[in-house]
């Protein structure tokens, strides 16, 4: 997993670093310059480069850049937005040493200077940002933004907080950013996450963190494609379905019978061995369309009640894994979740499990280590009690004091998804706005059910749920637009999604 940190976090790892010693910030200046410089050759080779700079270090890289680009001969100009007297330290050092190779700088960013330059770099603030853009620096930003040429961003797009996502007042809308050592949060965060465009961790040292750096960080990844493959080992050539695991699922209602379906089929789908379902009785004529599922009908009628939940328990015994909610409508399900935290199996409360477990929050107190909740914001926000606002606004921070708080694992939904034991945070950033639709939720939840059912531990199997249910989507989208993807077409695209990983 790749380290995201805060603007705190990187301040500090940087300062410990240049006090005992261990680096030379000049030298990473120039580092980061380096990594700049391969990107544009690799992307904008020989275009007419203009970098828009600051007075604070992301000037300073800037500076690094504009002779490193002279000095291979390729056009450039820069721009200083604010007086060469209030440069100092690193950044006033490479502004000399550009001044000395020959780059020219303006002191003015016009639509000129925007017309005769191919590519833009955005020099102008760096992740220590903290307050609202405005006068110069905001008419700066909205210039680069109407111009419609492309712009690297140095180190995170100019306004964007580095730790929240938020956009202070005005932002740079980058297609690329190279930023340094590790990924900041506002990188993955939206709405910065969507200033970004391709973010490229370009490394300023090969040494590792120490024990000590690492017990000041808070524990924060992004959760990749090749952890997506360390977690999903090849099966062995005698593997039979009593080795792949026992899934139940308990779901649906005659008002959301396709929601039983895809969180059934999901499951299957990610290589349960054995799967049930166990759906009302009106429900389970539907799963004619899906022989490879065991469809248990627990009562006779439409809905969950306390008969049906009796049922279900009785199917508990020998089962790897469970889930509960999906599709399951307002019929009551709670004394089958209260059941099922009582016998510790692995469980995936999705949906109408937690809006009905968010009306006994004493149930709360119950949940465990191999249970994870699946909530969106607004079902976090009824759970936990926290506004909306908040929740949107902090993700990591609410996933892990609330996976902290209940004992449990928290998969917090989202365009970024955070997921959290407590103890760390892994960000999901796989997927794309086709899976905005219902029933996405039911496949998220089918899939991270079936992984439980093949025993992998719960915060690896909705970390691994998360990132198939996005890069399936992504698979999907090949040859769907967003507007036409549904969420069967991304239970269809898991198995290349898997194939793919080895």
């Amino acid at each position: 997993m790749k380290r995201v940190v805060s603007a705190q976090e990187m301040r500090r790892y940087e300062q410990e670093r240049f006090a005992d010693g261990r680096a030379d910030s000049l030298v990473w200046m120039e580092r980061a310059a380096e990594g700049l410089d391969a990107l544009l050759q690799a992307r904008y080779f020989e275009l007419k480069a203009l970098v828009i700079c600051g007075t604070g270090n992301n000037g300073g890289d800037g500076f690094a850049l504009l002779r490193l680009i002279h000095q291979r001969g390729v056009h450039c100009q820069g721009v200083l937005l604010a007086s060469a007297e209030r440069l100092s330290g690193d950044a006033r050092t490479n502004y000399l040493r550009a001044l000395d190779c020959g780059v020219r700088f303006y002191e003015e960013l016009t639509s000129e200077l925007l017309g005769r330059s191919d590519v833009l770099i955005d020099a102008i603030f760096g992740t220590g940002l903290s307050r609202p853009v405005a006068g110069k620096y905001a008419d700066a930003i909205a210039l680069v933004n109407a111009s419609g040429k492309p712009v690297v961003a140095v180190d995170i797009p100019s306004g964007v907080d580095a730790t929240s996502g938020e956009i202070l007042g005005s932002a740079i809308r980058a297609n690329e950013t190279v930023t340094f050592q590790f990924y900041k949060r506002g990188q993955l965060l939206f709405p910065g996450r969507g200033c970004c465009g391709d973010v490229i961790v370009h490394p300023l040292s090969e040494e590792s963190i120490d024990p000590d750096e690492a017990d000041m960080m808070e524990n924060v990844f992004l959760f990749t494609r090749e952890d997506a493959a360390r977690l999903l080992p090849e099966r062995a050539i005698d593997s039979h379905k009593g080795k792949n695991g026992r899934a139940l699922l308990c779901a649906g209602s005659a008002a959301y019978t396709g929601a039983a379906l895809l969180n059934t089929a999901a499951c299957l789908r990610v290589g349960a061995g054995l799967t049930s379902a166990a759906v009302p009785g009106a429900v389970k004529q539907a799963f004619s369309a899906l022989p490879e599922a065991m469809a248990v009908a627990v009562n006779d009628g439409t809905d969950w009640d306390n008969a049906a939940c009796k049922r279900a328990i009785m199917l508990l015994p020998q089962k790897n894994a469970v889930c509960i909610g999906c599709g399951a409508g307002d019929g009551d399900i709670l004394p089958l979740v209260e059941a099922v935290l009582k016998a510790k199996t692995p469980a995936v409360l999705d949906a109408d499990a937690l809006n009905q477990l968010a009306r006994l929050p004493a149930l709360l107190s119950r949940l465990h280590e191999n249970v994870i909740l699946t909530p969106h914001p607004a079902e976090m926000a009824r759970l936990s009690g926290e506004p909306v606002s908040a929740i949107l606004s902090d993700p990591i921070g609410i996933a892990k004091t609330y996976a902290k708080k209940w004992h449990c694992i928290v998969l917090l939904k989202g365009a970024t998804t955070c997921i959290s034991n407590g103890a760390e945070v892994r960000l999901n950033t796989s997927g794309n706005a086709g899976l905005a639709k219902g029933g996405s939720g039911d496949v998220l939840a089918g899939m991270i059910t079936g992984l439980l059912a093949q025993g992998i531990a719960p915060l690896d199997a909705a970390s691994c749920g998360a990132y198939l249910l996005g890069a399936s989507a992504d698979v999907a989208l090949e040859l769907l637009k967003e507007r036409m993807l549904l969420a069967r077409d991304v239970i269809g695209a898991i198995e290349q999604t898997i194939e793919g990983l080895f």
